[in-house]
């Protein structure tokens, strides 16, 4: 089968490969067609070895936001069936509840994530433990499907990791998917948001945010401060602040944008240490979080609010067969589309 792997702890060293079909070795082993895959923020830092991604395997099959059908089973998978449309969590841990905090199976000691610490979905087929598989609501989109995975850590950091609600004014620094996701979520809850990007968002992130109906920034050099600008827009402070840029000047600025007694939820990771003045994140007494991954709950909420058309696929998605899944890679640094998903079929 074909496969998208990388094949070194190196930038860029990936390609598409001929690789066997993986083959079902365990009782509870689920082998899945996989109909489509999308490109994570965590798959092109890999792909380009940055800092803090040293755990992924060395030779690995990219891929973790997937959805497929169901195509044979273990002998004791008794949760999902041949010919059921699926997805399957990412971060995935074979502990117990009893070894858990409060069920974060992505807090676990002996979490992986599927494909990039074993094999994934960029390929024809992938295989996953049924514990990690989840049965897809009846002639869902297999596209939309493909987004549960992204869309579920969107759905941690603001139900679970934020306090927002109903006319809270909310900024979102990022304009990557998982930031935009966030601002969705957020706007599906009632809040008024703006996305804050670079100019080299201009193209295509802010863009499309303005077309989903969401307040756009543009910061950098010579331009108006982002707090300026919320001021501009809403006459006063946000109510709460969702970092998703990874950029350390974004975070170490964002305790002048929100209001006193506030919320920041850091939700995304960063390549380098950053520099903060807890004095002014302390005398405003912001409450500063973070937000990491997402679980199983997660998943079955996202799935719920994909059903309900929170995210416009057409609006964010652009779709490449699996055979140029490294133009897709290509796009993604470049910033030349919101998310690339690939046609594994």
């Amino acid at each position: 089968m074909k496969a998208l792997r990388r094949e070194a702890r190196e930038a860029k060293a990936a390609s598409i490969q001929d690789v066997a079909k993986p083959e079902i070795s365990g009782p509870h082993d689920v082998l899945i067609a996989v109909e489509y895959c999308g490109i994570c923020g965590s798959d092109l830092h890999a792909y380009l070895n940055h800092a803090g991604y040293e755990s992924v395997l060395p030779e690995v099959t990219f891929g973790h936001e997937l959805s497929g059908t169901v195509v044979e089973i273990g002998s004791d998978v008794s949760t999902v069936s041949v010919g059921q449309k699926v997805t399957v969590e990412a971060i995935q841990s074979h502990m117990s509840g009893d070894q858990l905090r409060n069920g974060l199976t992505q807090l676990a000691s002996d979490r992986k994530v599927h494909g990039l610490h074993h094999d994934g979905g960029m390929a024809e087929f992938t295989i996953a433990h049924e514990r990690f598989v989840l049965g897809l609501p009846d002639g869902m989109d297999m596209r939309i499907a493909a987004l549960t995975e992204p869309l579920s850590i969107a759905d941690h950091c603001l139900f679970e990791r934020s306090d927002i609600g109903a006319g809270d004014k909310v900024v979102v620094t990022g304009p990557g998917i998982i930031g935009m996701l966030c601002a969705l979520v957020a706007k599906h809850k009632g809040a008024e948001v703006i996305i804050s990007g670079t100019t080299a968002d201009e193209k295509v992130r802010l863009t499309a945010a303005r077309r989903l109906g969401l307040g756009t920034a543009v910061v950098g050099r010579d331009l108006p401060s982002l707090r300026d600008q919320v001021h501009e827009a809403w006459g006063c402070e946000a109510d709460a602040l969702i970092e998703a840029s990874g950029a350390p000047i974004a975070l170490a600025g964002a305790w002048d944008v929100v209001r006193t007694d506030s919320v920041i939820t850091v939700v995304s990771i960063f390549g380098h240490n950053v520099d903060l003045d807890f004095t002014k994140f302390i005398r405003k007494q912001i409450d500063l979080r973070t937000s990491y991954g997402s679980n199983r709950a997660n998943f079955e909420h996202s799935l719920e609010l994909l059903t309900a058309g929170v995210v416009p696929v057409d609006d964010l998605v652009k779709i490449y067969p699996l055979a140029d899944g490294l133009q897709g890679f290509t796009d993604a640094e470049n910033q030349d589309v919101m998310k690339p998903m690939l046609d594994c079929r």
